[in-house]
């Protein structure tokens, strides 16, 4: 048999080492890549801020659920909390018999507290040592709506303390609305004009 050329072996080397070099550089370049990190989407880490260790969602005290909201499943918890107390009796925001009205001097020794959520302040503890406690009318959960003729109905603590501050009588009269503010803030809640015409003459 004849030997084959060597020209023909010499070309086949050739190109066995180029097809060796090629392997090898393809097997370098895949030993480099790394699969890089999977990407977040833009809400993947707010997503887990809001969400406890325990796997249990803080429910936000907002007036309204929002589509962020039920994003993270939060929208039952805020209608359910947003939801009246069924349980509650209905004391009628447009009876004057169900106000109160007390002229104290100062100091009157009331602590007042912003209502949750925003807007209006209650009587949250009334003090030994104040001249309400001495009237023995207000107590404590009872709503502050206005100060001598002026409606505080709805308005943030510091505007309410303010009213009670500017008073410069020797007495100043306290009107509060001892009920529910479902009632009070909700949608039986009486106009301005009523109380003006009617519990502020």
């Amino acid at each position: 048999a004849r030997s084959p050329a060597p020209g023909f072996w010499l070309g086949r080397g050739r190109d066995m080492t180029r097809s060796a070099v090629l392997v090898l550089s393809v097997l370098a370049s895949a030993s480099a890549y790394r699969v890089p990190p999977p990407r977040m989407g833009l809400f993947d880490g707010m997503k887990s801020a809001f969400s406890s260790s325990a796997g249990e969602k803080p429910i936000p005290s907002a007036d309204r659920v929002t589509p962020f909201d039920r994003w993270l499943g939060l929208d039952k918890s805020l209608e359910q909390e947003n939801e009246p107390d069924k349980n509650a009796i209905y004391i009628d925001p447009s009876d004057v018999n169900n106000y109160v009205s007390a002229s104290l001097a100062k100091p009157m020794g009331i602590a007042f507290v912003e209502n949750e959520g925003g807007g209006g302040v209650y009587i949250d503890e009334v003090l030994a040592d104040g001249s309400a406690a001495v009237s023995q009318m207000l107590r404590k959960g009872d709503q502050l709506v206005a100060v001598d003729s002026t409606l505080v109905l709805g308005v943030d603590f510091d505007t309410a303390l303010d009213a009670i501050k500017s008073s410069s009588g020797e007495t100043t009269k306290l009107t509060i609305y001892r009920g529910p503010t479902t009632f009070l803030y909700g949608p039986t809640a009486a106009s301005a004009e009523w109380y003006a015409e009617t519990l502020l003459k």
